[in-house]
């Protein structure tokens, strides 16, 4: 009995001292970069680079929104998309660097890929070889690999999504309540989502199916796909696996991913007639599929970003329920919330370029003294086009009519008292919006068109630390366990940066690819 608490206690203290480390690592900055490449010549004989990055995310209830709020498989994957609209699956390794080749497949007109190590143990054939040699890594990073035995990368699934040579531009990775995986994809201005089956039991080559595609409603650019988990109210009803979309053209449509894709429903958000400009990117919040949450106040709602500055939000339920009873063709319920957030009425650089809802609030089921109702708050977090990032709470409360959403601050002048508002650092569009975890909303992250991604520190608005050196634009942030952040922004390689390294402030970082 001894003996077994014993080793319960060792292993909670290590867990802990784990915790530490991690957080430390954030808070300065201290993290360790390896990677793996893609040929930069896609098929047709055009160049090729990464266009988006995708962690997987999983039909439970408790990590729908951040898959790295949960404990993943030690064998940890992530989904790369590049703009020759290919598609791939890639697991990851502990080697530096692993760089794949294409390689002719002799028993169909296809092409495999396979990793560095691979193609120098089939010396015996004709076929291509890696230029990626011993001397590439240098006589220090060798013997460190030796001595941990480095796995490199592996090429899991590889597809392609797009008939035509389109960058994807936006990906999805979910493994649905019966266990099955789907990588949704869409690309080009034409509106219309792709679905792929991926048969885990198959071999790479032979393991991906093309599922559906979901087409007449939007008519063109795809801005947002979300994967949201729909929950159960009672015994009769079951989750259900959906899909969310969002479109330039002001339309926004959920898809039930159980029944291959079928729509739910589709409406109209945005008139352009308006003032509101177009969509540019939209965001879901899901917090009645969240673990624990019974507020009586949390509704999952629809926030789009718009090219002129404004935040537009929906009820989940509102919009669900207008859609149902008007035609095709009829706008949506009036929002929500609408409020400008970037720019001003004759600003420059006004759009909103990126939002990401960022979980609980700093007012958690309190009662209003003006209406004796209680009020609870979510964190919204919005980047423009001028680099600006803002962070917003949005109040929840009963009203007369239902639930009542309000942001914080509303006027330029007013602060808030436990987080910052203003994050100012990018010399260009934010391109992206990412939390390490939905349980720790102390910090976030954000990537710019500077090519540059930057921590920020929630509630005091200190930028923590920035990574650099990236050869594009960084448009996807994929947060991949509490540890591993892996990006895009580098041409045909994918960078992981792995923050459960042991501390060594002054080695810093130098990438020679």
């Amino acid at each position: 009995m001894d003996s077994l608490s014993s080793r319960m206690s060792e292993t909670k203290n290590a867990e802990a001292s784990y915790d530490a480390k991690l957080a430390r690592n954030w808070r300065r900055g201290n993290w360790g970069v390896r990677g793996f490449a893609l040929d930069k010549t896609s098929a047709s004989g055009q160049q090729a680079i990464v266009s988006v990055v995708a962690a997987p995310t999983s039909s439970v209830s408790a990590d729908i929104s951040l898959p790295q709020d949960k404990a993943l498989p030690e064998q940890r994957k992530v989904a790369v998309a590049r703009s020759d609209g290919s598609v791939f699956i890639i697991q990851l390794g502990s080697e530096y660097l692993t760089k794949f080749v294409p390689v002719s497949s002799q028993d169909e007109e296809s092409t495999q890929w396979m990793d560095a190590q691979s193609v120098q143990d089939r010396s015996n054939n004709d076929r291509p070889k890696t230029k990626l040699s011993n001397e590439d890594f240098g006589a220090e990073q060798q013997q460190q690999q030796q001595q941990q035995q480095a796995q490199p990368f592996r090429v899991l699934h590889q597809f392609k999504a797009t008939e035509q040579d389109e960058p994807i531009h936006s990906l999805i990775y979910h493994d649905t309540i019966e266990g099955e995986q789907l990588i949704c994809t869409a690309s080009g201005t034409s509106g219309d989502i792709k679905i792929w089956k991926l048969d885990t039991s198959e071999s790479r080559s032979h393991g991906e199916e093309f599922f559906s595609v979901l087409t007449g409603v939007h008519t063109s650019k795809i801005v947002s796909l979300r994967a949201m988990v729909i929950p159960s109210h009672n015994v009769a009803s079951e989750e259900r696996n959906v899909l969310f979309s969002a479109s330039t053209d002001g339309t926004v449509a959920i898809w039930d991913l159980d029944k291959k894709g079928e729509l739910i429903f589709q409406c109209k958000c945005i008139d352009h007639e308006k003032d509101l400009g177009t969509v540019t990117c939209a965001d879901v919040s899901n917090p009645t599929a969240w673990e624990g949450s019974s507020d009586e106040n949390d509704r999952d709602v629809i926030f789009l970003g718009t090219s002129s500055g404004y935040v537009v939000g929906y009820l989940a339920e509102e919009v669900m329920a207008a859609a149902a009873a008007a035609r095709n063709d009829e706008l949506c319920p009036v929002p929500s919330i609408q409020f400008r957030a970037h720019g001003n009425d004759r600003g420059i650089g006004e759009a909103v370029t990126a939002i990401r809802c960022g979980g609980h609030g700093t007012i958690g089921s309190t009662v209003a003294p003006t209406v004796g109702s209680r009020m609870s708050s979510k964190i919204l977090l919005t980047g423009g086009e001028d680099g600006v990032v803002k962070q917003w709470e949005i109040l929840a409360q009963q009203s007369t009519f239902g639930i009542r959403l309000e942001h914080w601050p509303r006027m330029s002048s007013q602060r808030m008292k436990r987080r910052h508002h203003l994050f100012k650092g990018h010399d260009g569009a934010v391109t992206s919006i990412s939390q390490q975890s939905m349980y720790d909303s102390s910090k976030f992250l954000t990537s710019g068109g500077d090519g540059s991604i930057r921590v920020w520190s929630a509630l005091n608005g200190d930028e923590l630390f920035s990574m650099d050196g990236f050869t594009s634009d960084v448009s996807s942030l994929a947060c991949l366990g509490r540890d591993l952040l892996v990006t895009d922004g580098s041409g045909e390689y994918v960078c992981v940066h792995d923050f459960s390294i042991d501390e060594n402030l002054d080695a810093g970082y130098d990438l020679e690819w």
